[in-house]
């Protein structure tokens, strides 16, 4: 990451920007996360916009040639104008983010309330169970994110797999996920 750092130092804002997203984030966590996922489930999984020769060809262009002021992903919108709709193109960006707060709050969120409930006993010495069970009232009442009471959920599991060597209790199945989604 050093010389990511070092290199990016060298170009203007915009591209530092970039370089640095492209050799952190995109490198470690999304194409990791994506092949990780992917592989799982035996799909080949092919990123075109990452082709290197691309990828140099467009770190190249000037900052006013890939960003426009209130035009999200502008170059790429430009380079498809023709071909797509302009529905399509035009559209505001949106994140792809997993309907966990609905989840949350149907099969997978009553596995999570009885998790936390029943805290590992390698936790359960360092936690205040009367504060866990606020913390997943406050999730219910939507005072809180899912994410809070869904990451001492994971840490309970892990403290109970890795400290306490206890089984973990049954996953919740896709099926049971799929229903509490309404299909």
């Amino acid at each position: 990451m050093a010389e990511s750092v070092r290199q990016a130092e060298t170009l203007d804002g915009f591209a530092a920007v970039s370089c640095l997203e492209a050799r952190s984030y995109m490198a470690q966590t999304l194409l990791r996360d994506t092949d990780s996922v992917s592989m799982a489930h035996s799909l080949e999984v092919r990123v075109p916009l990452i082709d290197h020769l691309l990828v140099e060809h467009v770190a190249r262009l000037p900052a006013r040639v890939k960003y426009r002021p209130g035009v999200s992903k502008a170059l790429l919108a430009e380079s498809l104008r023709d071909l797509l709709p302009t529905g399509v193109t035009a559209q505001r960006k949106r994140t792809f983010t997993l309907p966990w707060e609905h989840w949350m709050r149907g099969a997978l969120g009553a596995k999570v309330r009885t998790g936390m409930f029943e805290l590992a006993p390698s936790l359960a010495e360092h936690l205040d169970g009367e504060a866990v069970r606020a913390l997943w009232s406050a999730f219910e009442s939507g005072q809180t994110s899912w994410s809070r009471p869904w990451s001492l959920y994971v840490l309970n599991e892990w403290c109970r797999r890795h400290f306490d060597q206890q089984v973990p209790a049954m996953p919740v199945s896709a099926g049971a996920i799929g229903s509490a989604e309404g299909g």
